[in-house]
């Protein structure tokens, strides 16, 4: 097992992609996915060495709770035409292998996958209006791939392997949206069982969590309502299936993104980690700094945010003492102790990456610091859980700390 908690973590995981045949091999998940939300989820690399050296890669995934047991899927990406020619077909390795990574996880439990093994992708439908929201068919797939490329504007080494759609694999979550027969939003998440510290200190039961990894969904319809209706389906079947906390990671300064994740989902920003991601693209061209987001469902807060919220005021004169604490670029105060805060972010956060990069590096230094110092699940910090607008300004609200606003009711 890779130690991922060691300063050279980024190189040794940078150099074993490469050995292992990156940027060409296509069953390997993305490096940064891997270096950052991965580990942070509760996943684990396994290097797997025989006689002759490096022989691939092994991923831990959390795949879910059975009898108080953490249970991982064991998902191996290495040489499969050694093993074909190994005696028994290579049985003899996957019952070595198996029994090594059940050695390492005791006493919790593993199961051996294969991407190869892959076959079942049973589309389902659920109407929600004009929408038919459910899992993807396996010849959905390459739609989600090429509407990933199109969003993000990524290389094929950066795209998930269609496998983690797949049954055997056992997804977190993995939906798609259609309208109209075509496929217009997608949405795929993983098991999650560390990274939730501060939570379960607070009181919160999160043994067992989703991290909702990536959502996108066609330009045309990015004002209609649909990122919240597969947010929405998402926390409804993973609330059937007893769980109550759903993860995330997104960009502070996306304010429709803080739209949706704040205003109307009813989900909080308890976590700040600048410069998270190592890689730049076009959404990305300044260190990629993430909010943690947690959607809390067994809350009075987090309930809210499952029903369509009426045309709420967005004004900051909601928030009786809010302290703005910065003017673009300009940090004006601290907070001194006010019941919320207004962080004022760019208006559109992406233009401004594209048009003049100068002031977005200003910006993100600015933010970097102000959220780094104020966002957190403790007493004295504050937890962002709105929007709002005054004029042509765009502000992130932020609540001071209390208990209430994480107890499951």
């Amino acid at each position: 097992m890779i130690n991922h908690t060691v300063p050279t973590w980024p190189t040794d995981l940078a150099a074993l992609w490469v050995a292992l045949g990156a940027p060409r091999n296509p069953e390997l998940l993305p490096h940064y996915f891997v270096q950052t939300s991965f580990v942070r989820m509760g996943g684990r690399v396994l290097r797997i060495t025989d006689d002759d050296g490096l022989r691939g890669v092994a991923l831990l995934f959390p795949r879910g709770v059975e009898g108080g047991q953490r249970v991982y899927t064991l998902r191996v990406n290495e040489e499969r035409e050694r093993r074909r020619k190994e005696e028994g077909g290579g049985q003899l390795f996957e019952s070595q292998l198996l029994a090594a990574a059940a050695d390492l996880v005791a006493p919790d439990r593993v199961v051996l996958y294969w991407p190869e093994d892959a076959t079942t992708y049973t589309a389902t439908h659920r109407w929600i209006g004009a929408l038919d929201i459910g899992a993807p068919g396996a010849e959905e797939l390459p739609a989600i791939q090429f509407m990933r490329a199109a969003i993000w504007g990524i290389s094929p080494s950066d795209q998930f392997p269609t496998d983690l759609h797949s049954a055997e694999f056992g997804p977190g979550t993995s939906l798609v949206a259609r309208a109209n027969g075509e496929l217009v939003g997608f949405l795929l998440g993983f098991y999650r069982f560390d990274g939730l510290d501060d939570l379960e200190r607070a009181g919160v039961h999160a043994a067992l969590g989703i991290e909702s990894q990536m959502m996108g969904v066609t330009h045309r319809l990015r004002r209609a309502g649909l990122a919240a209706s597969l947010k929405r389906e998402q926390a409804l079947s993973a609330y059937e299936r007893g769980i109550s906390v759903i993860h995330w990671t997104a960009d502070p300064l996306q304010f429709p993104n803080a739209t949706l994740n704040f205003y109307k989902l009813r989900a909080v920003a308890g976590e700040f980690y600048p410069a998270f991601y190592p890689f730049q693209n076009a959404l990305n061209r300044v260190p990629a700094s993430r909010f943690g987001i947690t959607w809390l469902l067994s809350t009075a807060w987090g309930r809210a945010g499952f029903a369509d919220n009426p045309h709420r005021d967005r004004g900051l004169n909601r928030f009786p003492g809010c302290i703005i604490l910065n003017n673009g670029t300009q940090i004006l105060t601290d907070p001194q102790g006010a019941p919320h805060i207004a962080v004022e972010i760019p208006a559109d956060w992406t233009a401004l990456q594209r048009d003049d990069l100068d002031t977005a590096v200003a910006w993100r230094t600015t933010t970097d610091t102000l959220l780094a110092n104020v966002v957190g699940f403790t007493p004295g910090r504050y937890l962002i859980a709105d929007v709002a607008t005054v004029g042509d300004r765009h502000f992130l609200v932020g609540h001071a700390f209390a208990s209430e606003m994480i107890t499951e009711t």
